[in-house]
C-alpha cells in the first residue's frame, strides 16, 4: 500500500503508459488536492495491482464515475472562433491562494475567462454573479454548459475540491452543479452583465432623463475588468459593447412634458456596473456607464425596472 500511495498520490503524476483513457482520467483525479468519491481509491488500488503484474488487464473493472449535473448539456450553437492570438495557455498555482502546492496548466483560455481546475478557483469567480461556462478541453465553439446561458452561481463548497452549484430552473431537483476537480482540463467561467433585449434609460451628466434604450446585439465578450469589495458589497466591473436601438425624448420648452423625438441605432461601448449587496443573495445591474452618444456626448444606461 505505502508503493500504491507514493506511485498515486503526489502532486505530479506520469501518466506515460498508464494504459486507456479511462486510467488516465481516473489517476488525473485522485490526487491528495481532488475530493475522493465513493469508488475512486478502489478503482485506483486495482490499477495498481493491475500494472503491477498481479491480475489481467480488464478495462471495464475501472472506469471513471459519471460527471455529476445531468443537467450540464453543451451548446451546439456555432460560435465565433477566436483568433489564435485571443487563446493563451496558463500556468496556476494553488499555493498563491493558501492551498496545496498544486500547479495546472489550463490550455485554450480566452482573455476574458477565468479557469478553475482541480483546486484552484480563480479569486474573481463569486457566488451572486452569473456566468456562462464552458470545459476548456472541447472545442470553443460547442463547450458551453446549458446551451450557453449563463447561470447563476449559487454557492461554492468547502473544501480542496469545491462543488459549484448553479441556478436551476427546477426549485426542487437542482442538478446545475459539477466540482472543480470533476474535470481535467479544467473549466472556463465568463462573467455575465447585459442581456439582449434589455431595456435602459438614458441618463445624462445631471442625471436627467433623455431618452430610453434597448438593447439588440451583444457584440464581444462581456470582460470584468476589477472587482472590489467594500462597505457590505462585492461589486464588478464588466466592458461591453451592444448595439442599441435608442429614443431620444424632445422636452417642451416649458418643461411641462417630453415627447418622443427621435430613434436611432447606435453601437457602444461601456462599462457596466454590476452589485451585490451582503444582504442579497443575487447581483444586479446598477448601471453602463462611460456610454457616449453622439447626439447627447456622455451619458449612462440606467436599467428600466417599469
Amino acid at each position: 500500500m505505502e508503493s500504491f500511495f507514493n506511485e498515486y498520490i503526489t502532486s505530479e503524476l506520469d501518466l506515460e503508459g498508464v494504459g486507456s483513457p479511462e486510467e488516465v482520467l481516473l489517476a488525473r483525479r485522485v490526487s491528495p488536492y481532488a475530493t475522493l468519491r465513493p469508488g475512486d481509491l478502489a478503482a485506483l488500488v486495482k490499477l495498481h495491482h493491475l500494472q503491477h503484474g498481479r491480475h489481467h488487464h480488464h478495462p471495464a473493472a475501472y472506469r471513471a464515475p459519471p460527471f455529476c449535473g445531468s443537467t450540464l448539456q453543451e451548446d451546439s450553437d456555432e460560435e465565433v472562433i477566436p483568433k489564435p492570438e485571443e487563446v493563451s495557455e496558463v500556468v496556476l498555482h494553488a499555493a498563491d491562494q493558501g492551498h496545496v502546492p498544486a500547479k495546472y496548466t489550463v490550455k485554450g483560455l480566452r482573455r476574458h475567462e477565468m479557469p478553475i481546475i482541480g483546486v484552484y478557483v480563480d479569486s474573481r469567480v463569486c457566488p451572486g454573479f452569473r456566468y456562462r461556462v464552458r470545459r476548456t478541453g472541447a472545442p470553443i465553439n460547442n463547450g458551453y454548459f446549458w446551451g450557453g446561458k449563463a447561470r447563476f452561481l449559487l454557492s461554492m463548497g468547502m473544501g480542496y475540491g469545491q462543488r459549484l452549484t448553479f441556478q436551476d430552473d427546477q426549485l426542487n431537483n437542482n442538478e446545475c452543479y459539477f466540482w472543480s476537480d470533476s474535470e481535467p482540463e479544467g473549466y472556463a467561467f465568463n462573467i455575465h452583465a447585459v442581456d439582449e433585449g434589455q431595456k435602459f434609460l438614458i441618463q445624462g451628466e445631471d442625471d436627467a432623463v433623455l431618452g430610453e434604450g434597448c438593447v439588440e446585439a451583444i457584440h464581444e465578450p462581456q470582460e470584468e475588468t476589477s472587482m472590489t469589495a467594500e462597505k457590505g458589497r462585492v461589486t464588478k466591473h464588466v466592458k461591453v459593447t451592444l448595439t442599441c436601438s435608442i429614443t431620444y425624448y424632445h422636452r417642451h420648452h416649458h418643461g411641462l412634458m417630453e415627447l418622443m423625438a427621435h430613434e436611432d441605432q447606435e453601437t457602444v461601448t461601456g462599462n457596466a456596473l454590476v452589485v451585490r449587496p451582503r444582504s442579497s443573495a443575487k447581483a444586479t445591474l446598477q448601471a453602463i456607464e462611460g456610454i457616449f452618444l453622439p447626439r447627447l456626448g456622455n451619458c449612462k444606461f440606467v436599467p428600466d425596472v417599469c
